[in-house]
């Protein structure tokens, strides 16, 4: 992956919303630059029509890992910036002290939220 990207491990969900039927995570991520630099952004994954196979996300979490499956296209660990696709989502947390879970929907949307 030669662009912009979001590095899923060392990221942290801060919390969960539900906001019209999609499934809002407000993150803490680290997004790598093409020219390999990289800082914290504070973010909002948008997954449409979400629902994660856990009831209750005891936040913050700190992710260890995960990954991305969008329309058969698979993405460990990393994910591209700008994302913003409609198709069948399957995304994967690992939280460094919890177990992992999945939220699925029926599109994903990342905004990266200036910076104060």
């Amino acid at each position: 992956m030669s662009g912009r990207a979001l590095e899923l491990r060392a990221s942290t969900v801060d919390g969960v919303s539900l906001e019209d039927g999609d499934l809002l995570l407000a993150c803490a991520v680290y997004v790598r630059e093409p020219e390999g630099t990289g800082r914290y952004h504070d973010a909002l994954i948008r997954v449409k029509d979400g629902i994660s196979d856990r009831e209750e996300l005891e936040c913050p979490l700190l992710l260890d890992g995960g990954s991305l499956a969008l329309n058969g296209d698979k993405f460990d660990e990393v994910l591209p910036l700008p994302l913003d696709e409609e198709g069948e989502v399957a995304l994967l947390l690992v939280p460094a002290e919890s177990s992992e879970f999945v939220v699925r929907g029926s599109g994903i949307e990342i905004e990266l939220l200036p910076s104060n």
